[in-house]
């Protein structure tokens, strides 16, 4: 049976020198393959530590990490990196190389064919949607913050990594664009099944992404779980200040349509003129939607836009 985990931390730690107290307290973790798993907590509770570990590119203290269940510790920093993709907030493209040149450095590393590797940059930018005719010969100064950062993206996934480490990557672009680049990130990972690991200090942005969210505070989690878990469950005090989890929109904004509506026979009515919204749209934008247009119930539709349930607001009393 094929191993189900990308990444597992075999207690791990990890104490720099010359410092009282670990970064990181020993930890066991499992990051399951196709998920996308953020790292929340304030600066220097361990998260980037915890990140910087899994590519080597600060050595454990104690313990193991397995990627795709073989040990990192036994394969070359180098040869590790390539296989994994790597995103940090500056972006870190190369100025003085062009956005084409920027995504070829690691396919042209590993000694692809140069067809193969247009092919790749054309493909790369169209899905962080970049046009390559307009983009391809630009170089990072001609960017907006925004535009670097999807080329960053694109670059980090040129040899097509089946795991993306992205250590606070929107934390310097404004709240606009962020929240694009939010919704990007999400359709890309739905689209190639990546499995990411994306560290932040936000927040709204940890519940927003992950699939599943790690606590960290003082170099140990605190709790790692689905974000409406949290929201209903803090594992303790700190995690309930930290996710306000008696704030009741909040909570909503992470609850799924499909998660709470009524799919009973008699509700899904065929051709309804009562207003609709999907499967993945949040109970915050249903309420919202019902307070507007005042109507009975709302129709949750499917991708092919067939009826498959309905959300009162008798179902989102029991919230």
């Amino acid at each position: 049976m094929a191993d189900p985990y990308a990444i597992v931390f075999e207690k791990i730690s990890k104490t720099f020198k010359n410092a009282r107290e670990p970064s990181v307290y020993e930890t066991n973790l499992k990051i399951e393959k196709g998920s996308f798993v953020t790292i929340l907590g304030a600066s220097g509770c361990g998260k980037t530590t915890l990140l910087k570990m899994v590519n080597r590119l600060y050595e454990p203290s104690t313990g193991r990490v397995l990627i795709n269940g073989e040990d990192v510790s036994k394969t070359s920093p180098t040869l590790l990196r390539r296989k994994m993709g790597y995103v940090i907030q500056q972006v870190g493209l190369f100025q003085h190389m062009t956005v084409e040149q920027n995504v070829a450095t690691v396919p042209e590393v590993l000694g692809w064919d140069k067809q193969k590797i247009n092919q790749r940059i054309d493909e790369l930018l169209r899905l962080v949607k970049l046009s390559p005719e307009e983009f391809r010969k630009r170089y990072p100064g001609q960017l907006s913050g925004g535009q670097q950062q999807r080329v960053g993206i694109a670059r980090a996934m040129a040899a097509d990594p089946s795991i993306l480490l992205m250590d606070e990557p929107f934390g310097a672009i404004d709240a606009i664009n962020r929240s694009i680049l939010q919704d990007e990130i999400l359709r890309i990972q739905k689209k190639l099944h990546k499995t990411i690991l994306f560290v932040t200090h936000d927040i709204m942005e940890a519940l927003k992404l992950g699939d599943k969210v790690i606590i960290m505070n003082h170099g140990e989690i605190q709790q790692y779980d689905e974000p409406l878990a949290i929201l209903q469950n803090p594992a303790n005090p700190f995690v309930r200040s930290l996710v306000h989890s008696e704030d009741l929109l909040q909570r909503m904004a992470f609850i799924k349509a499909r998660d709470v509506m009524n799919t009973g026979v008699n509700n899904l009515v065929a051709g309804d003129q009562e207003p609709a919204v999907g499967e993945e749209e949040s109970l915050k934008d249903v309420l919202l939607l019902l307070l507007r247009t005042q109507a009975d119930y709302v129709r949750v539709e499917s991708k092919d836009k067939v009826t498959v349930g309905c959300i009162s607001f008798q179902e989102l009393k029991k919230i």
